[in-house]
Parts: C-alpha cells; structure tokens; sequence
C-alpha cells in the first residue's frame, strides 16, 4: 500500500508556476513585504489597516527608487527607462535559445529543459542522478505530509483528505485568478493576451522590450490623473486603499476583520487547525 501511495505521489509531480523574473532589488522588496505579512499573521493576526500599511511602504520604496533626483517627480521617461533595464534582466532569466528567442516549452514554461533560474543566475542541467535525489526528497516531503499521524504509513482516510485538500487549494487558486482577472482594466487583459501570443510564438529581446515599455506605458497613463506628463507620490499611491481591501477580502477567508493562520488551508485542506508546514 505504502508503495503504490510513494509511486502515485511521484507521478503526479508539481505544477510548475510561471512567473515574471524580477531584479534583485525588487525580489528583496517582495520577499521583505511577505515575511511582514507573514510575521503579523503568525503574531496577532493581520487588518486591512496593517496590509494597506504595508503597501503602502513598498509603493513608496518603489517611487523614491524611480525618483532618482528626489524633487518628488517621476517622469513618463523614468519610468519608460526603468521598465527598459529590467525587461534585459528579466528576457535573461527566461533562458533565451542560441538565437536568442525565448519560446513557451509546454510544461516547462519558457526555460530551457532541464535548467532552472533562480536569484539572477542560470543553472546548469540537472544530471540524471541529481533529477532522482530530488524528485526522491519531493516524494518523501509529500509522504510525510499526508502520513498526519507519522506512524510510517498511509491509510485510505490520510490519502482521501489529502486528495481532498488539493481539490480544495485548486479550486481556491482558480477563483482567486478570476476574481484578479475581473478586477483588471480591459487594457491589461488585452497585454496579457498580448504576452502569451508572443510567448506561444517565440520572442526576442526587442520584441519583450517593446512589451514592457508598452505596459510601463500603459499604466503610467492610467496613474497620471491630470495628464500632465508626470507622477507625485499620491497619484503614485492613489487608490491603494481600495486595493489593500480587496486582497484583504480575498484573505479573509472567515471575514472576522483579521487574518490569521486559521483563514488558510491547512495541507489536509481543513481549516482551523494551525498554520500550514509551508507558505
């Protein structure tokens, strides 16, 4: 029994998540923004009030680094120059082929088979032996996180509430995605048809520039209230209020006016019995 659950558990595999790279300073921010998020919600717990907080701050960070002379002013070229800098990094670090073409590789995403980006840096493919301790070390994380018990064994009741539990997180993350989805400006929609296209297409450094400064332009304009060519802080931050209370409502998944430990799926995919082993 134990055998046929390891050898299930190997076949099923991770979903590989695809991602936009960032540079390592945006990276810093998102990581340093999470583990506050993540501290308040192992303490006390999280209100909207504390996340808009929080977002507020990395909106800010984020227009003091565009704002590179400090007059408190951030151009439409600030900003196109920006989004040129990092569209290099990122179309690096989606693993471009020979002749430079970055191409949707089916589960594989944009990268190459067999190698994998992380931190800024490409790493070499995996050997045959390397593919096996790993893919041995996800089976035993997943053994040990269905075997609740930890008596070495897995009956019917742990594999169903484990099943049940990822029928539970899927549904959730698809509902989360059309809940993003229709929140967003039919523009946006339309660029993110836009990048997919390109990707399913091949695409080279120009053409993944040319996007970026599109989308740098796009939102430039949507955040330029009176049009005037130029950004302030609070046109910069304008309407994270409403913002920080629509990923609030998201997670507040038990609507107590916090959110806590209990408002996320734990891995058997009940709720109310801790926090899960891993974010």
């Amino acid at each position: 029994m134990k055998k046929l659950i390891i050898i299930a558990l190997a076949a099923s595999g991770a979903a590989v998540a695809q991602a936009q790279a960032e540079t390592p300073d945006q990276r810093n921010g998102r990581g340093e923004f999470r583990a506050e998020m993540r501290a308040l919600i192992a303490g006390d717990g999280m209100d909207v009030a504390a996340l808009a907080n929080l977002m507020q701050e990395r909106a800010t960070a984020r227009f003091e680094a565009l704002d590179a002379d400090g007059d408190g002013i951030v151009t439409k070229d600030d900003v196109l120059a920006a989004a040129a800098e990092r569209a290099q990094t990122r179309f690096e670090r989606m693993g471009p082929n020979e002749d430079g073409i970055v191409k949707h590789e089916g589960r594989h995403g944009w990268r190459k088979h067999g190698e994998r980006a992380e931190r800024g840096e490409r790493r070499q493919p995996l050997s045959e032996e390397q593919r096996a301790e790993r893919m041995q070390e996800r089976t035993s994380e997943r053994f040990a996180r269905l075997d609740t018990d930890g008596d070495g064994m897995i009956s019917p009741e742990e594999f169903q509430a484990g099943a049940t539990g990822r029928m539970e997180r899927f549904a959730e993350h698809r509902e989360r995605r059309a809940e993003r989805r229709a929140e967003m400006p039919e523009e946006m929609r339309q660029m993110h048809a836009q990048f997919r296209t390109m990707m399913r297409e091949g695409m080279d450094l120009d053409a993944f520039s040319g996007f970026a400064r599109d989308r740098a332009s796009a939102r430039f304009d949507a955040m330029d209230a009176d049009g005037n060519g130029e950004l302030t802080a609070d046109e910069f931050t304008a309407g994270l209020s409403e913002r920080a209370e629509r990923v609030f409502a998201r997670m507040d998944r038990n609507e107590d006016g916090k959110v806590t430990s209990d408002d996320r799926p734990n891995r058997a995919g009940k709720r109310g019995d801790g926090p899960r082993s891993k974010d």
